[in-house]
């Protein structure tokens, strides 16, 4: 251990002490957890798993027995106690207790004329008594009740869990020898279908607050055939249409199973290591060198348990290329992934193969290993249709009224972020509504943002050359557009936003010329 991780002198305060804190320690590690589901036969227990270990990475494991205790304290009991009942005014009978006491398996809650089981030298009937020790542990046993409240043996029920649950779900994670089933602990024999509980009740949670858009739909169904036949996915799709937050939103909806990454521009590869690793809980040290990081995720993802989604995987191919460059990222992944039958999906724009293109005409790598190894190429479209952009503007702005929707959907198609550009907008517009005191905005906060964002999206179109796309209905959306809405509910339609804008009454300052206007279209 590194000398800076303990206080050697007396008295002197140095922050690095902390650094080995056990508190930091938040969760499995899954490198030790891969080992542990591959001697699982069932695909619902290694889900389980998987999910309590990116949980343990999330929140940490204290905070999620913490939850458990407090959602589900009637769930605390043995079998016993939760059959004959746990109102808090409740007595057992001496029956009861008995039955209650060979659950707990401890020495504790002894009757009325029973002797302590244990005494400070062992147990009492293996040792020599004298008779005044006999005459004290029959006058001991006297004073035992001949019966117990419930209320001692749910106080009980909770203290262990207290002390132990956070352990007893790491061993969960870890241990082989512990079956995924009902049973154990003894407190909280129901624990692991309460667990599978926990995971459907957050998959539901998460469902109601997202919509699935048809480019979600399909982003979904590709991402479904990778898990299915543990192959290799390409997803392409241009910029700023929804690529990310499909991939995040199917993730997220498997928790069990899934595992995203976000691929970074640093052309060293131990930041594109720590990334995986870090998106799949596998410990990384800052001294670790890269052959111990990569032989840590190769350990986890070899079991072929989790799809690895790689999103921004345009970063996979160099940087720099000179004749000597070779695609080590993607050669990686061909050979120690996608030859072990490990599900991965690249998430990416056209640029991807912009850059498989340089690497092939710069270097003497060729591209026939890698494409004949992709099982699966999903092109999504240039284009969202008009239901896409109103799901995902009422997803963003709630419950507002549908002119708001309408104008923010007119926005957005006009605009040079494109879907991008709703979120920034209904953000600046709630903001304007919390000042005045109001939880929801309305039409008015949403052209005053309007008239603070629009200038902003003009300039990024001036400063910008746009890539070439589809022509999109509906225009650059401006205050004009706005006022529109306000008169008829819109029809987005080139022409008409095109006059909109062109109506020189509508607006309380210059609308921008149609070269402008035209620009921002394409």
């Amino acid at each position: 251990m590194s000398s800076t991780r303990t206080q050697k002198e007396p008295g002197k305060f140095r922050q690095e002490k902390f650094a080995s804190s056990v508190e930091f320690e938040r969760g499995a590690m899954a490198n030790l957890v891969a080992k542990r589901t591959s001697l699982l036969n069932a695909a619902p227990d290694c889900e389980l798993i998987w999910y309590l270990q990116r949980r343990s990475h999330e929140c940490g494991m204290k905070q999620i027995a913490a939850d458990l205790i407090a959602k589900y304290s009637q769930r605390l009991a043995t079998p016993t106690m939760q059959k004959i009942g746990m109102r808090p005014d409740q007595i057992y009978s001496a029956p009861e207790v008995k039955k209650v006491r060979t659950e707990v398996g401890s020495g504790l809650f002894p009757l009325f004329g029973e002797n302590d089981e244990m005494s400070d030298f062992g147990p009492l009937e293996l040792l020599v008594k004298t008779p005044e020790q006999e005459a004290e542990a029959r006058a001991a046993a006297t004073l035992h009740p001949s019966k117990y409240p419930a209320a001692a043996f749910i106080g009980h029920c909770h203290a262990e869990a207290n002390a132990k649950l956070a352990q007893h779900l790491f061993s969960l994670c870890l241990d082989p020898e512990l079956p995924v089933a009902d049973g154990k602990p003894w407190y909280f024999p129901t624990l692991v279908s309460t667990l599978r509980e926990e995971m459907e009740q957050d998959i539901s949670n998460h469902c109601q607050k997202t919509v699935v858009t048809s480019l979600g739909s399909r982003v979904h169904e590709a991402l479904d055939y990778t898990a299915e036949t543990g192959s290799l996915t390409l997803i392409e799709g241009s910029a700023r249409f929804g690529k990310t937050f499909a991939v995040t939103d199917w993730c997220l909806r498997h928790p069990g199973r899934a595992r995203y990454v976000q691929l970074e521009s640093s052309p060293d590869e131990m930041s594109f290591y720590r990334a995986i690793a870090k998106a799949l809980g596998v410990s990384v040290c800052l001294q670790a060198k890269g052959q111990e990081l990569r032989m840590r995720i190769e350990e986890t993802l070899q079991s072929g348990q989790l799809v690895l989604v790689l999103d921004e995987a345009h970063y996979l191919w160099p940087n720099i290329i000179d004749s000597r460059s070779l695609p080590s990222r993607i050669n990686w992944i061909l050979t120690a992934l996608v030859n072990r039958g490990v599900p991965v999906a690249l998430v990416t724009t056209p640029q991807f193969f912009s850059n498989q293109r340089a690497i092939e005409q710069k270097t003497r790598w060729t591209s026939e290993q890698f494409t004949g190894r992709i099982g699966h190429y999903e092109k999504l479209p240039d284009v969202l249709p008009k239901d896409d952009l109103q799901k995902i503007a009422k997803a963003l702005a709630g419950g507002v009224e549908a002119r708001i929707i309408d104008a923010l959907v007119e926005y957005a198609n006009g605009s040079v972020r494109y879907i991008a550009s709703i979120g920034p907008l209904v953000t600046r517009a709630r903001y304007f509504a919390r000042k005045d005191n109001r939880e929801k905005f309305q039409f008015a906060d949403l052209r005053r943002a309007l008239s603070e964002v629009i200038p902003s999206d003009n300039a990024i179109a001036a400063a910008i050359e746009p890539a070439p796309r589809p022509l999109r209905r509906g225009f650059a959306a401006t205050k004009a557009t706005v006022s529109r809405v306000e008169e008829s509910r819109l029809q987005p339609n080139f022409n008409r936003a095109e006059s909109v804008v062109s109506s020189p009454d509508l607006l309380p300052e210059r609308a921008p010329d149609r070269r402008a206007a035209a620009d921002l279209v394409h």
